[in-house]
């Protein structure tokens, strides 16, 4: 990928990202599910003097943009339904076609369009976060693939530009330096997700301009400059910048992507999915190659001055998995099998979370798999997947309008193929902290309150409903995010912090900590995927 001509931290230069993404909002109070007017919002062409962009009425709380101009607050947000279609304009915004890269505007989710969209310009965790706290590149730097990797993909350095580069095989971290406080839920038991068709799932972090020059500007990438900054808690907070309508700023934006393999990507199946090229590593051999993938989940998280506390809103296609104990039909679903039979696996010890030589992967869903991916190890194998909370009523009513508006104007595209499953905010955001705090950060005025659970099935698959304390969802778990080394202090809310590491002691190697519920902890060296980036 190449980078982006001009500053995502700027909103006020024509063409990319304008404001108006969001605009005309008048205050309306939530309508409870069922009661929205079933009725198509027409779509209105903007005035001559605005943008020329379509826009459309989404339930009459605020007009959305047809455009990359990604909003950079939430203004006058009185309801869940009204948070919801912030969300919907973030997601249609980030999911626009990339000017630099070629794109134009009627390839809004074209069938089979392999083209690089706007969030994908973004700077990728594995870029911002180098090996031994090195310094990430310039903004805008392509992630460059090693060339042995290149080789062994037949892929040349031109057309790798294109082409997403993936060795994560799990949404959560599963393998950190020993102590480290950025262990998330299952603990490090592995949490890959294989899916129906044979195939593997992986994930993919980055982050926005605005985030990727406060990390720079500190040196957080390095983790011993995280600590220098905290300075034992009298020095200052990890607060990132905050999107704002008056300083022009898109502010900090964290996306989360989990991309399917597709293994026939002319099967016409497809032309509901956004596919990418991209270049992975085999598990099992660690051997690189080329394949397409296919957009399954997507997490967006956004600091805005109205929001401080972040707005988290979480999508994924339509067609990942029915809802628990429901009929599942005749769809063909990414992550459930109906006629789904136990695979029963021989492997090495090493490979396995319990020492055994021989696992069985059954048909329960969302059970975490019994062994870990990595060299020499057995390859991914379908999960069984249900929804265990419905999508929210009121993200249902918000996706129909929203889907409803794209087919018109964009009969083709794959985004109305894509569903929000909720929206997280704050009616009463605290304001950030003027001196380092730890751990856990407090969120008040949660809407939906936090003991409601907030999963996507391919990013929390094995943790769905959560603890017995505490729901499944976005703050539960990132309420507990720290800068790197485990000394507990928070990062606002981000675990791409707990990403940073330094040069490691000479002679010392790194050493990982697995934590088997029932178990005393112990240090072991798990299989590792191999890094791919240079």
């Amino acid at each position: 990928m190449s980078s982006l001509p001009v500053s995502l931290g700027r909103l006020v230069i024509p063409g990319l990202l304008l404001l108006g993404a969001c605009v005309n909002r008048p205050t309306k109070q939530e309508q409870p599910a069922g009661t929205v007017s079933q009725k198509d919002p027409p779509l209105v062409k903007a005035p001559s003097t605005a943008i020329s962009a379509p826009w459309f009425s989404c339930g009459g709380t605020q007009n959305i943009h047809f455009d990359p101009s990604i909003p950079p607050d939430m203004s006058n947000v009185t309801s869940q339904f009204d948070a919801n279609c912030f969300a919907w304009a973030e997601f249609i915004a980030l999911n626009w076609p990339a000017a630099a890269m070629g794109g134009t505007a009627d390839a809004f989710g074209s069938p089979g369009d392999l083209g690089t969209v706007q969030w994908q310009t973004f700077m990728s965790k594995q870029q911002l976060f180098p090996p031994e706290g090195g310094t990430p590149p310039p903004w805008g730097t392509p992630p460059s693939i090693s060339e042995d990797c290149l080789a062994e993909a037949n892929v040349s350095s031109q057309q790798a530009k294109s082409m997403l580069a993936l060795n994560v095989v799990s949404k959560f971290e599963t393998q950190f330096t020993s102590g480290s406080g950025n262990q998330a839920f299952p603990l490090e038991l592995p949490s890959w997700l294989g899916a129906a068709n044979g195939t593997n799932v992986w994930y993919d972090v980055r982050v926005s301009q605005p985030e990727y020059e406060y990390i720079v500007e500190k040196k957080l990438y390095n983790a011993a400059n995280q600590q220098a900054l905290v300075d034992g808690g009298t020095g200052s907070p990890v607060v990132n910048p905050m999107g704002s309508w008056q300083s022009n700023s898109i502010g900090a934006i964290e996306l989360k992507a989990a991309w399917m393999e597709v293994p026939n990507p002319q099967d016409s199946r497809w032309n509901a999915y956004k596919l990418s090229p991209a270049v992975v590593v085999e598990p099992t051999t660690q051997k690189c190659r080329a394949t397409t993938v296919a957009l399954v989940g997507f997490h967006v998280i956004h600091k805005t001055v109205s929001q401080p506390t972040w707005i988290w809103a979480t999508f994924e296609h339509v067609n990942n998995a029915p809802d628990h104990g429901a009929d599942p039909g005749t769809t063909s679903w990414n992550f459930y099998d109906p006629q789904c039979v136990p695979r029963t696996i021989e492997l090495d010890a090493s490979c396995s979370v319990d020492g055994r030589t021989s696992v069985t992967v059954d048909c329960t869903p969302n059970v975490s798999p019994p062994y870990w991916l990595g060299e020499g190890c057995p390859a991914p194998v379908p999960i069984q997947v249900t929804r265990l909370t419905p999508i929210d009523p009121v993200a249902q009513a918000t996706n129909q309008i929203v889907q409803a508006a794209i087919a018109r104007n964009y009969p083709d595209s794959v985004w109305k193929n894509y569903v929000l499953v909720n929206t997280l905010w704050s009616r009463t955001p605290g304001s950030n902290p003027t001196t380092p705090v730890k751990t856990p950060l407090p969120f008040t005025g949660a809407t939906p309150p936090l003991n409601v659970p907030i999963a996507n099935t391919t990013m929390e698959t094995y943790i769905q409903t959560g603890t017995p304390d505490e729901a499944s969802n976005c703050i539960n778990c990132h309420k507990n995010a720290g800068i790197a080394g485990g000394s507990g202090w928070a990062s606002d809310f981000s675990f791409l912090f707990g990403l940073a590491s330094e040069p490691p002691p000479p002679g010392q190697p790194l050493k990982l900590r697995s934590l088997v519920p029932g178990r005393p902890p112990k240090v072991v060296y798990p299989p590792t995927m191999r890094r791919i980036l240079r």
